[in-house]
């Protein structure tokens, strides 16, 4: 079976505006964006980590991270500081405050993915991850 051009587009318009939905839905059940999430994810696992590796994790572009971690410093979830060994790197580190906001998006991130992934069985949820990873890698190229 041969795709269509307009069936390609389709596709791209629905998975973006699937992103869409999906950070607007998230946002407004955790308070956080996504993107802002997956920093505290790695925080919280790391407790300190370079702004370098953040950025890397989350596959952002420098101005994006500062503007992110301008946020999270604003509500007071992380702190940066200059590495002394090191003072071209900055270090970024995960307030008792972030640990306490990460900690509260559990039960909103969970309502968020049950309710997209309603009445979709767990073969078709792998094969859908499967194939838009796929997707990225090819998009990578």
């Amino acid at each position: 079976m041969e795709v269509s051009n307009q069936q390609f587009g389709q596709i791209l318009f629905l998975l973006k505006s699937l992103g869409n939905q999906i950070t607007q839905n998230f946002e407004k059940k955790t308070g956080l964006s996504l993107t802002r999430y997956e920093m505290l994810v790695l925080l919280s696992e790391h407790e300190t980590v370079l702004q370098s590796e953040l950025q890397q994790f989350v596959n952002i572009d420098q101005a994006a991270i500062t503007r992110h971690l301008k946020i999270l410093e604003q509500h007071e979830f992380v702190e940066r500081k200059r590495n002394p060994k090191n003072n071209r790197e900055v270090l970024v580190q995960i307030t008792e405050k972030g640990k306490t906001m990460f900690l509260n998006c559990s039960p909103g991130k969970k309502e968020v993915t049950e309710q997209l992934y309603n009445g979709i069985s767990s073969e078709k949820i792998i094969t859908l991850g499967e194939t838009l990873q796929l997707l990225y890698d090819n998009s990578k190229k």
